[in-house]
């Protein structure tokens, strides 16, 4: 775990046992897998807008779409886990866009996008927006203006707000569709 996000945790147990009980009330519901949880972030940033490219190779711009809760995935094509999520979120499309929540995916790999259109189209993946970051470059240039990283492995998936402030993440393979999961992103959709 990153020294910032080991201090960051210990000032709010420290902050909340001097809060009392009006903290819990503020707190997303917990979501969590057999081997990960949900990492609710405090304070909440803003994801800064990322200049990427789209998979026809022009410049993209990647940020949460006002007024709506959006997932932003982190991926690359040699991930065993995004070989199940991809093609899982394709076919959850519909659902989502129901619930107004929005899917942004941004691939990290290292190899040439090529390699990536290539990667979708062997999945059956056609209606997904994915941006191409190569090597997680410009995730990483961002630095602290940027709350979105890569440096804890992926795949990550962070949930915006409405006002695209950054409420969280979560690693692994995870079932967006789950109740624990519906529960968090339509609490997230109320702030």
């Amino acid at each position: 775990m990153p020294r910032s996000l080991t201090r960051r945790l210990a000032l709010q147990a420290t902050f909340g046992l001097l809060t009392g009980p009006g903290l819990a009330e503020a707190r997303l519901p917990q979501f969590r897998t057999a081997r990960y949880q949900f990492i609710e972030l405090d304070p909440v940033e803003i994801m800064a807008p990322l200049a990427l490219q789209g998979l026809d190779g022009k410049p993209a711009m990647a940020r949460p779409v006002p007024g709506k809760v959006c997932l932003i995935y982190l991926w690359a094509t040699w991930c065993p886990v995004c070989r199940i999520t991809l093609p899982r979120f394709e076919r959850q499309l519909a659902d989502f866009s129901a619930r107004d929540v929005e899917l942004v995916t941004i691939s990290t790999d290292e190899r040439e996008l090529a390699h990536v259109r290539q990667y979708l189209a062997r999945l059956d993946i056609k209606r997904l927006p994915v941006f191409y970051d190569r090597g997680g470059k410009a995730i990483a240039a961002a630095g602290a203006k940027q709350p979105l990283s890569t440096a804890e492995g992926l795949p990550a998936i962070y949930v915006t707000d409405r006002r695209g402030g950054v409420r969280g993440y979560m690693l692994g393979e995870t079932d967006w569709a789950s109740p624990q999961a519906t529960a968090l992103l339509d609490h997230v959709g109320r702030l």
